[in-house]
């Protein structure tokens, strides 16, 4: 009867910590020698072909409560960027020790210089459980379809008309970001970015604020600072502000869902970076 319940299943604490680590990690990149290509080549984009994040998650009194790992790819289907986090120790064990995966597939749109979504896929295991959502973008029926499946449950297909705009999924949205499609990435800018959530068109909104206290990026030593707001319809938890922070070297350092429950914070740490190799 109502629709947006299966979804609204995936507003999990792994969910939430896949939120932090996609965009409380925010890359910058020089954007020139990106945007003035026609394709994304190897050597056009060499910052995050073959790029593999671990981070390590805390929240409230637990330091080691998740673990998280972010890839981006070159495929033979294009490009595939995967989220992958998983609860741990004893939040581990008090929610049967969660796994989800956010998948974007990609393809590259030559005319407007941008990554398109064409599958993005969300999967949550918990125990002996599995529940798992796909949007799929075809345009050339100009339409989408959402679709449920898992244990004990009947696969169902929804459709919907694509938006005119152009819209990303939450992944394809990021990796645009970085690759210069929004603009220019510096501090006193903000962007606003379309993509498709919970069977809708939602909207993220990041700022580089210029002014910033100082104090905050004791524990990350970051340099550049960004702050993301959600929409509600992506998420159903208390706070909708993500604050995140980077080195000079511009590597991802830290990410904070400020008041995400009601005990606190949830904080990611970039734990190792390193690059896979064809």
């Amino acid at each position: 009867m109502n629709k947006s319940c299966p979804d609204r299943r995936y507003a999990s604490l792994v969910l939430i910590i896949c939120f932090v680590v996609t965009w409380g990690s925010l890359d910058l990149f020089p954007i020139a020698s990106i945007a003035s290509e026609n394709s994304p080549a190897t050597s056009s984009v060499p910052a995050f072909i073959g790029e593999d994040l671990s981070y390590n998650i805390s929240f409230w009194l637990f330091k080691n409560a998740a673990s998280a790992r972010m890839t981006f790819l070159k495929t033979a289907q294009g490009y595939e960027a995967t989220v992958a986090a998983q609860t741990d120790g004893i939040v581990g064990f008090l929610t049967r020790h969660m796994h989800e995966t956010m998948k974007s597939i990609m393809r590259f749109d030559h005319d407007k210089n941008r990554f398109q979504p064409v599958l993005f896929q969300e999967v949550l295991q918990q125990g002996a459980q599995e529940r798992k959502k796909t949007v799929e973008f075809n345009y050339d029926k100009k339409a989408i379809f959402i679709s449920y499946e898992g244990t004990g449950r009947k696969k169902t297909v929804i459709k919907k008309r694509m938006p005119d705009d152009d819209v990303d999924d939450l992944l394809s949205a990021f990796y645009n970001l970085r690759l210069g499609y929004f603009g220019e990435i510096k501090q006193n800018k903000n962007f606003v970015m379309k993509v498709w959530a919970r069977e809708r068109l939602s909207k993220i909104t990041i700022l580089f604020p210029e002014q910033y206290k100082k104090a905050d990026s004791t524990k990350c030593k970051g340099t550049y600072y960004a702050v993301l707001a959600m929409d509600k319809s992506i998420t159903n938890i208390a706070s909708k502000k993500l604050i995140g922070w980077l080195s000079q070297d511009l590597t991802p350092l830290c990410g904070t869902v400020e008041d995400a429950y009601l005990f606190g914070d949830l904080k990611v740490q970039l734990k190792e970076k390193k690059r896979q190799i064809d």
